[in-house]
């Protein structure tokens, strides 16, 4: 029996010493990996734990190094924008010349200086225009502008429109004829002032007019028949024979307007005791006036104080025709009247 007891009981001590052998081995395995992991773990954190410090040292550097240069950056660029007036840089005081200092009260601006020519020493810029009734119809037209010398004006008259150029004191003396007992004559001035005089001239009614009015330079020209007067006869009236302003004559007299400066008029003048007057127009073709065109007022007055007016183009022939006269001959009608 004591065999037999003895048996289980080494068979029991078998089986522990087999399970802690087994348990044991297992723990030594445990106990590896468990050491393994740990050093494994500890290897892992060391070689991170160098080169991130290594990495995150040369981050810091590079990072420090932007910074500062982010900082001086940001030190040297200007804030808002400055104002050229408040600028910020130093103002050193720049030198000029005596002449060129600026005083604290500067000069005031000279006035224009005056042309002596266009205005005389003492002499007022007022115009005046005076038109006073003269012998055989005439009008004795009076003109003074002292500070418009040289300049044209431009005379107007019952529709007749004459142009002047006024001498270097801004004066005009001419003998204008009256269309009318009563006109009313104008004068106008380069830059649009007019001024306006009206008078009276009785004679006018004892006598007949009329008037050939044209644009430019001399182009045409007048003619009166007296009576049965031929071209070159004594009845003959034109510019290159005037006649005389007197109302005792028979023959009457012509009157030449304007100075060529631009429009001009001739105007014939005879008493109504004239038996009978032809009043025809010329112009001679020439290098002056071939292929010119030109616009024609003829003006006639009645024995009964009535103007009547007619206009026309003219247009000259060419060059090609020098030499040639063209006659206008039904501008003005015939005056024919019996003598008082």
């Amino acid at each position: 029996m004591a065999g037999t007891n003895d048996w289980p009981g080494a068979f029991t001590c078998t089986e522990t010493e087999a399970d802690l052998s087994v348990l044991n081995t297992a723990t030594r395995r445990r106990v590896i990996l468990i050491v393994s992991v740990m050093l494994l773990a500890f290897s892992a954190g060391h070689i991170m734990q160098n080169v991130l410090a290594r990495d995150m040292h040369v981050a810091v550097r590079s990072g420090a190094k932007e910074v500062e240069r982010d900082l001086r950056r940001a030190s040297q660029a200007p804030g808002l924008p400055v104002p050229p007036a408040a600028t910020l840089t130093p103002f050193k005081t720049p030198e000029f010349a005596p002449s060129d200092r600026i005083t604290d009260d500067p000069p005031l601006p000279e006035p224009p200086q005056e042309d002596a020519s266009a205005r005389p020493l003492g002499a007022p810029c007022r115009i005046e225009v005076d038109a006073i009734a003269g012998d055989a119809g005439l009008i004795w037209l009076e003109i003074a502008a002292p500070c418009s010398g040289g300049e044209v004006v431009t005379v107007a008259q019952a529709g007749m429109v004459v142009d002047w150029a006024l001498d270097e004191d801004g004066r005009l003396s001419v003998d204008l004829p009256a269309l009318t007992a009563t006109p009313v004559v104008a004068v106008r001035f380069p830059d649009g002032l007019s001024e306006s005089v009206s008078v009276s001239v009785p004679e006018a009614g004892r006598l007949t007019r009329g008037a050939l009015v044209w644009g430019g330079s001399k182009v045409l020209g007048l003619h009166a028949f007296v009576g049965d007067a031929d071209f070159g006869a004594e009845g003959h009236i034109h510019a290159a024979k005037h006649g005389f302003a007197d109302l005792g004559s028979t023959t009457g007299f012509m009157t030449q307007l304007g100075d060529g400066s631009g429009a001009m008029a001739e105007v014939y003048t005879f008493p109504i005791s004239a038996t009978s007057v032809r009043l025809l127009a010329e112009a001679e073709v020439t290098s002056q006036t071939c292929g010119r065109i030109a616009d024609v007022l003829a003006l006639q007055s009645d024995p009964l104080g009535g103007l009547s007016s007619r206009e026309v183009r003219l247009t000259m022939p060419s060059c090609d025709n020098l030499g040639d006269i063209v006659s206008l001959t039904m501008l003005f009608n015939d005056v024919r009247l019996a003598a008082r």
